[in-house]
């Protein structure tokens, strides 16, 4: 049985890729972001019965590595020197938006569905802005400019913020269906020493890394090391059960701020090498709607709810970050433009909702009920989120002129070797400028 699940395994990671590389390539003719492509694949493999539930839960690893990567990457983004004298404007743009998505969303769901544990935990969900499909678009078009730098921190904030209010929306939950066996003030406390954690074990790992880059100036040789450290720092947070995405954040945020710019192509080499991590972790995030919106007994009640989330999210989002950046004194662009740039919601808001869900079918009865309505409500907004989500980003940084000329959408395999001469030494290193260099097409 083991060695029949391990072929089954291998045989959908190798379809997931193959269906989301075809996908993306069929949309990129129309100018739609690549995510969708990779999610569609997921929804055909889900339907036809490819990647199952069960296969769906062995590769639950990906997830949480996909994440890792991400955060390690949109780390690197905030040593931007565009975020120079901004920070404190785009922390009260982050509170604010943050803050109007979570209300609203929390008082239309609970208007719906008359039941304010579950209207809590909606709006911290709603929250959550993905930073997978939004820092893919950044990445796929290869933008620069304010509204970029200060979307990648923006991204990063609501996450945290995400994370925090999830866990407390969670402990007050379980503490409603549960008020006797259940310590609410302990778990108040958990969101806090799972923020504090991620952050020491983060700065550990920067620490480990910054100490042998001192001894190895050429980081290129370092390659291995920096993505096997992003991979055991993962693997340790989920096993103390911190934030992963939020510890390679920090680990990412001080690797980048110690290392000169100049001297580093090498995040560049990461992106690519994480391009089918993020596809499989796409991939998955069909196949689980496909399941999700086969339950007959639920599917009336989470599309109507969905929509109600989808469109109190989208407004919150909107005009919480207009009024917002109107507040700080933004620049006009960042005004106008980084509310459309927030529409995405799919890895951090699917993570949480499948800890909810885990929660809440474990105590049973109304709460299991409950535990499968939010996972399918937060599955079918990220199903549409998805659809026009990277579109809108897309839209906004063209608007705001942060595409390049030459802006070609992203390719995983779209890399070019240029070979440079190199009189005096035979060993490569893709850092060297007297060696063969790695560069983005």
């Amino acid at each position: 049985m083991q060695e029949l699940l391990l072929e089954d395994i291998l045989l959908v990671i190798g379809a997931a890729i193959v269906l989301a590389f075809a996908g993306a390539a069929i949309l990129k003719k129309a100018g739609i972001p690549q995510t969708l492509g990779f999610m569609l694949a997921g929804v055909l493999l889900g339907i036809f019965g490819i990647m199952t539930n069960e296969l769906t839960q062995a590769l639950g690893f990906m997830v949480s590595l996909a994440l890792g990567l991400i955060g390690y990457n949109i780390g690197h983004e905030l040593q931007s020197d565009q975020l120079k004298g901004r920070i404190k404007k785009l922390i009260g743009i982050v509170v604010i938006e943050a803050t109007a998505a979570f209300i609203l969303v929390t008082l239309l769901t609970y208007l719906l569905i008359q039941q304010l544990h579950i209207a809590i935990l909606f709006g911290a969900l709603a929250s959550a802005t993905a930073p997978a499909a939004t820092a893919d678009v950044v990445w796929e078009c290869e933008t620069e400019g304010p509204l970029t730098s200060s979307l990648m921190f923006v991204l990063a904030g609501d996450d945290i913020v995400a994370v925090i209010l999830t866990n407390f929306a969670l402990a007050y939950a379980v503490w409603f269906y549960n008020p006797i066996a259940v310590s609410f003030a302990i778990m108040l406390l958990d969101p806090i020493i799972k923020i504090i954690g991620s952050a020491i074990v983060g700065g550990g790992f920067a620490f480990i890394f910054l100490k042998v880059v001192g001894l190895e100036k050429d980081r290129g040789k370092l390659l291995e090391l920096e993505l096997g450290l992003v991979i055991l720092l993962v693997g340790l947070v989920d096993f103390l059960g911190f934030s992963d995405i939020f510890a390679a954040m920090v680990f990412g945020f001080f690797v980048g701020r110690n290392i000169p710019k100049e001297t580093e192509p090498v995040p560049h080499l990461l992106q690519r090498i994480m391009a089918p991590v993020i596809m499989i972790f796409f991939v998955m995030v069909g196949a689980r709607m496909a399941h999700l919106l086969t339950l007959e007994s639920v599917i009336t009640t989470v599309i109507i709810v969905a929509i109600v989330y989808l469109g109190g999210r989208t407004i919150a989002k909107y005009f919480g970050t207009r009024i917002g950046a109107t507040l700080v004194n933004e620049s006009e662009n960042v005004r106008k433009y980084l509310g459309t740039c927030l529409f995405c919601q799919a890895g951090v808001a699917l993570g949480l909702s499948f800890l909810v869900e885990e929660q809440f079918v474990s105590m049973g009865g109304a709460a299991a009920e409950m535990g499968v309505l939010i996972l399918g409500v937060v599955a079918l907004s990220t199903m549409v989120l998805e659809g026009f989500g990277p579109m809108a980003v897309k839209f906004s940084l063209n608007r705001a002129g942060e595409m390049p000329a030459d802006g070609d959408m992203f390719n995983p395999s779209e890399i070019k070797t240029i070979k440079i001469a190199q009189p005096d030494s035979t060993e490569f290193s893709p850092l060297d400028d007297d060696n063969e260099v790695w560069q983005d097409k």
